[in-house]
């Protein structure tokens, strides 16, 4: 054992004819990058485990894990790593902490490949990031070279991953859960940078959603769309792929598309809506009419358009079971009343001039909408 070996994170060693000579071919040098983002995605999984009323990971629990190649032994390639502190941005007791899980993670990810070769069966208690992690290790290599990772001092706590290994590796996507496609509607309440997650509330609850590293323009977006008070945002669509989607709080991986479905100007105006739509007869004395559902679904049609008027406009009731639509525009106050009996009535009001246009006519949603647009009646 080398002198200093007690100080390396990690054994580490390639071996076949291309690492006989000196250093380590450049093609190979992505398997250092493949074992640190195996190590940490199970540290993740380990923490998060131990920490069971916690949904996130600590800030900075990713770039504490500053694993550094300082050199490569001769002979076989062995890059030899050692584990960084940052300075000054960890405290003593979160290294002690997250150092030891990291070590923890190393072990558990040695044991498990020497399972992997005893059994043929995918590590069951490891997330679908970390078993993806686990297979690109070794990804790299011909058929008779091999890897051989663990403990820096102890070699029955060191695995081969060999051709038969990797083998197994490949075939371990069939024997997990295979991800399913969803979609989840909400409004997204957290975002985590430094786990790259996000969390979003639906109809059903909260899930959590993960991006992988390079997915920055998915972080913007998240980020974007993100409700600071945990409620005002627009509803957002996110898809990916989920083990299993018959739960009711779901983790959503390998996100590919977050969208805006409603503005948050959209949104109010349906909640003004709704609010209407709850009424029952009687709610503004004993001979007024709530609003019959044909009435509120014309309004509902044509929300999304009054959203993107930019003017504010309120939806409210009357008593004859009509709905009004209500704004201003300039010195012209406004009004669309959708009403029962396939009714529609329009009315622009100058108040600087005290002109008055008024329009009563069969209901027609070209009509409402070229008034709502232009303030036109015929």
């Amino acid at each position: 054992m080398d002198a200093n070996e007690e100080d390396y994170f990690a054994f580490f060693s390639l071996t076949g004819d291309r690492f006989d000579a000196p250093g380590m071919p450049a093609d190979t040098a992505r398997e250092v990058g493949n074992f640190r983002e195996a190590v940490l995605k199970i540290a993740r999984d380990l923490w998060l485990k131990g920490n069971p009323d916690r949904r996130r990971l600590p800030n900075g629990f990713n770039e504490a894990f500053d694993l550094r190649l300082i050199t490569v032994a001769s002979g076989s390639a062995r890059p030899k790593m050692v584990l960084h502190r940052p300075s000054g941005k960890v405290s003593d007791a979160e290294w002690d902490e997250w150092s030891d899980i990291y070590i923890r993670a190393r072990d558990t990810m040695t044991d498990s490949l020497q399972n992997i070769a005893r059994t043929r069966q995918p590590p069951v208690h490891f997330s679908p990031e970390s078993v993806r992690a686990l297979r690109k290790v070794g990804s790299s290599l011909q058929d008779s070279e091999t890897i051989i990772v663990g403990d820096p001092r102890q070699d029955s706590r060191r695995a081969i991953i060999d051709l038969a290994v990797r083998e197994i590796l490949i075939e371990i996507e069939e024997l997990v859960p295979t991800p399913q496609p969803v979609q989840l509607e909400g409004v997204i309440v957290e975002y985590d940078g430094s786990s790259l997650s996000f969390r979003i509330k639906t109809e059903l609850g909260h899930s959590t959603c993960r991006l992988e590293h390079d997915q920055h323009h998915l972080a913007e977006s998240a980020k974007e769309f993100l409700a600071t008070d945990g409620i005002t945002a627009p509803d957002v669509r996110v898809e990916g792929e989920t083990p299993d989607a018959s739960l009711k709080n779901i983790s959503l991986h390998r996100v590919t598309a977050i969208s805006a479905i409603r503005s948050i100007e959209e949104k109010s105006l349906l909640a003004q809506l709704e609010r209407i739509r709850e009424l029952d007869d009687g709610w503004l004395g004993p001979d007024s009419l709530s609003p019959e559902p044909v009435v509120a679904d014309r309004i509902e049609k044509v929300i999304p358009r009054l959203a993107t008027l930019g003017t504010s406009v309120s939806i409210v009731p009357n008593a004859e079971g009509a709905i009004l639509l209500e704004w201003r525009r300039g010195h012209i106050e406004m009004t669309a009343a959708v009403e029962p009996e396939n009714e529609l009535f329009l009315c622009a009001d100058n108040t600087e001039t005290d002109e008055l246009q008024e329009r009563q006519s069969e209901f027609s949603e070209r009509l409402l909408m070229q008034f709502l647009e232009n303030g036109k009646l015929k």
